[in-house]
């Protein structure tokens, strides 16, 4: 999200990300990843239920095209550090306009599953996206 975040919000996107854990953790993790992003938690997963966030099980976290990514994000020097919240749950990205709709929904099959940044952006201008966001 750092890396993309200046086309991001040149798209006219602001970036919020939600984990699940103590007000500490988001602050450790903004703080070291991401600091000129909202991070923000949540101590229940109420939120992520609520769009359809589900948690993964044993095949899905052992999955080849799981342990790929991992391997991948291995080798440009990444590293998992200590889960907090509920080390399950798969990650989401979403597109939310103003008005509450959301307009992308990428659902992760497994830990680390994120769409491409530059593709999200390239997909909310292609869409119609910065007429939403001078609104």
């Amino acid at each position: 999200m750092e890396l993309h975040r200046e086309e991001i919000e040149a798209a006219g996107l602001r970036i919020v990300a939600l984990g699940l854990g103590e007000p500490k953790h988001a602050r450790q993790f903004g703080d070291k990843l991401a600091p000129n992003v909202d991070c923000l938690t949540n101590e229940e997963p109420t939120l992520h239920a609520a769009f359809g966030i589900e948690r993964g099980n044993i095949l899905r976290l052992m999955a080849p095209d799981a342990i790929r990514a991992g391997a991948r994000a291995a080798s440009r020097g990444h590293s998992q550090g200590q889960a907090t919240g509920d080390a399950q749950r798969l990650p989401g990205t979403f597109i939310i306009d103003r008005g509450g709709v959301v307009r992308y929904a990428y659902y992760g099959k497994f830990a680390g599953d994120q769409p491409e940044l530059a593709e999200l952006v390239a997909w909310w201008r292609e869409n119609g996206g910065e007429r939403e966001s001078a609104k």
